[in-house]
């Protein structure tokens, strides 16, 4: 079944006025206030919903946008905050290419670097920009989360990570495989107060475990609200 929308919106609604007008001096100067509205509606910014921060790799000035989801007060008194990068962190693993089952492998730092051009453009064959932003990859792009094709991958923790599957690729005689959390990445981060500018709490000796965790779960628990649903019976 098709659903129709009715309407256009504010521009749409401009545009029907400028049509209807007919001659004369108020027909000119409506049709002139009406094209003044256009313009101004369709060159304005849009505000972001949150605050916009960066967070800084000091080694390397690289730096990753992030919106800034919260911020909180530990207990010592000291404040942190809450960052989402706004683009999706990806990480990239190794196999031999033999069968689906195979174990995959972390690689290191020249590794990345030899088979990057052609991760680069796998990636662009899928629509994505590789980025190298503070502290990881990410990729920009119509990512597709599939839940029921969830990567599990065993980190040595209690519980193995999850991600999903962006690409993969062939680079001399291995292949690799790049994926993204499935999981949304928030890291902890502290304001420098003059620069506004993010840097990751690393061992930080001032957090407080119970505090720090309220504040991840209630973040997560926001993050994972379900839409409404666009035609639920509202009785």
């Amino acid at each position: 079944m098709v659903r129709r929308a009715r309407g256009g919106g504010a521009a749409a609604e401009a545009r029907r006025r400028a049509r209807r007008g007919g001659g004369g001096d108020d027909a000119s100067t409506s049709a002139r206030a009406t094209s003044a509205a256009i313009a101004a509606y369709e060159n304005a910014e849009i505000a972001p919903a949150m605050p916009l921060v960066e967070v800084l790799e000091p080694e390397t000035n690289r730096r990753l946008l992030c919106t800034l989801r919260r911020r909180f007060t530990l207990a010592s008194g000291a404040e942190r905050c809450l960052a989402l990068p706004v683009d999706t962190p990806i990480d990239i693993l190794r196999g031999e290419g033999l069968d689906e089952t195979e174990d995959l492998s972390d690689i290191g730092d020249d590794e990345l670097i030899a088979v990057l051009p052609d991760m680069n453009r796998a990636l662009a064959a899928r629509g994505f920009l590789l980025q190298r932003s503070a502290f990881c990859m990410t990729v920009r792009g119509a990512l597709r989360m599939n839940e029921d094709d969830v990567l599990e991958m065993d980190s040595g923790g209690d519980e193995p990570n999850e991600g999903v599957e962006v690409c993969t690729f062939g680079s001399g005689t291995f292949r690799y495989l790049v994926y993204a959390p499935l999981n949304p990445v928030l890291l902890i981060t502290n304001e420098d107060p003059e620069t506004k500018l993010h840097e990751v709490c690393f061992d930080d000796a001032d957090v407080d475990e119970a505090t720090l965790q309220a504040n991840l779960d209630a973040e997560y628990d926001l993050l994972a609200e379900p839409e409404d649903d666009l035609f639920a019976d509202g009785a």
